[in-house]
């Protein structure tokens, strides 16, 4: 059966539904969150998160069926943020996917993992990011290679950090 025949009740023969975000209610639920502005109802299928324009938050691209994608840039956010790009020229897996991060700050610490992929039809850029208070010291940055090795960066500088492993 055909994709038109599947659809061909509806308006230009496609499914539509509204995008949704929802905000974190301190660990405790999720809500609904329309005043973000994210509620696009053009056909979105895949989505991926990265800091676009460099100013230290996640803005997001929604690819969209028969339709150009949309960029949303975050307006939302402040902070402060690190983040990181791995290389591993001497690899195959030249940035390092698989690999694990953990900042440690004295507010906590904060685990991320290199991927590339991340959803139906997602991708995600193999730049790391953490997001974190303003106020937070950063004690340092462990990276768990994909190999088993493990790296350490004392204090690390917030902003994008490049790291090339040898």
């Amino acid at each position: 059966m055909a994709a038109l025949d599947l659809f061909d009740h509806l308006p230009n023969n496609e499914l539509v539904e509204e995008n949704q975000v929802f905000q974190n209610q301190a660990g405790q639920g999720f809500s609904p969150a329309p005043t973000w502005g994210l509620n696009a109802t053009e056909g979105g299928r895949g989505m991926s998160m990265g800091d676009l324009d460099n100013d230290g938050d996640l803005d997001i691209v929604v690819n969209n069926l028969l339709r150009p994608a949309k960029l949303f840039e975050n307006q939302l956010c402040g902070g402060a943020s690190l983040q990181v790009d791995l290389a591993w020229p001497e690899s195959k897996n030249s940035h390092a996917l698989g690999a694990q991060l953990i900042l440690h700050t004295d507010k906590g610490n904060l685990t991320r993992d290199v991927r590339a992929v991340s959803g139906y039809l997602s991708g995600d850029p193999t730049r790391v990011h953490f997001g974190f208070p303003a106020d937070a010291v950063l004690t340092s940055l462990d990276i768990h290679w994909p190999d088993g090795a493990t790296s350490t960066i004392d204090a690390p500088a917030t902003g994008i950090l490049q790291i090339t492993r040898q």
